[in-house]
């Protein structure tokens, strides 16, 4: 059986991936980490786990309302919910350490299940297995963001909160649980890279990420070596691409001009 040319290529660039991604993971526990700008709104669900576990009010967690391969879980979208149930998993270790409840929703059958996965683990990683109760990861809806932002308005209402985080793939429901997490005077963040979502966070969010901020947040919430190894390799694979798409650019004009030969599939 012999690999096609797309295949090898396919191979050769996750190997180089993984090679990268163990020699930034070895720069990190060498204590070589770079400079990295400051993302505030992090700092607000920081505050807010430090003032949950003193008032006993609860901080909420959702990945958004999107899924992971469902009909309205492309590539895009399942990213977006993979890198908010990332921060779930930071913010839920944070959380088992001091003591601060929270309640973790999603719109999805996937990644509610996947939810309490990471959240399980993350109080297992903290010696806090005792703590963990899966009664406080809630799905409350499936594949529908209006039905999502309609759960999560009466779980607003029916629970003290002291925060709410949503971080992931979010369209225009978010304008619901904006609106009514301002009227309740709630600590918010959000962050998506959805272009529907992101205007409206901007309404009623002060504190929000912008689109590749999202995927960094999981090495902003946590010291270990893998997240950051993972957003410094994130970082050189951006940068590549950048490269390529200008380089490629540059040839496009430069090809009629010089007689450059035409590259298939260009």
């Amino acid at each position: 059986m012999t690999l096609s040319l797309e295949a090898l290529l396919i191979l050769l660039i996750v190997l180089a991936v993984i090679i990268v991604t163990l020699f930034y993971h070895a720069r990190v526990l060498a204590g070589k980490l770079p400079y990295r700008r400051p993302l505030p709104a992090l700092d607000v669900i920081r505050l807010a786990l430090g003032r949950g576990a003193e008032t006993g009010r609860a901080i909420h967690v959702a990945p958004g309302s999107g899924g992971i391969g469902t009909r309205t879980g492309g590539r895009d979208t399942s990213a977006q919910t993979l890198a908010g149930l990332l921060v779930a998993e930071r913010i839920a270790g944070e959380a088992a350490l001091n003591g601060a409840p929270l309640s973790l929703t999603s719109g999805d059958a996937i990644a509610h299940l996947a939810m309490r996965g990471t959240v399980r683990q993350a109080y297992h990683a903290a010696g806090q297995s005792q703590d963990y109760n899966p009664m406080v990861v809630q799905q409350l809806a499936q594949d529908d963001g209006l039905a999502y932002a309609a759960g999560a308005n009466v779980m607003y209402a029916r629970q003290p909160l002291e925060s709410s985080m949503i971080v992931g793939n979010v369209g225009d429901e978010y304008l619901l649980l904006g609106e009514e997490g301002a009227q309740r005077g709630l600590a918010q963040v959000a962050g998506t890279a959805n272009s529907t979502g992101l205007p409206l966070m901007l309404l009623t969010t002060p504190t929000t990420l912008f689109g590749e901020e999202i995927f960094a947040a999981e090495a902003y919430l946590s010291r270990a070596a893998q997240p950051q190894a993972r957003l410094m390799t994130q970082d050189l694979l951006r940068t590549v691409a950048i490269v390529l798409i200008l380089a490629g650019l540059l040839y496009r004009v430069l090809q009629p001009l010089l007689g450059l030969p035409t590259i298939v599939g260009f």
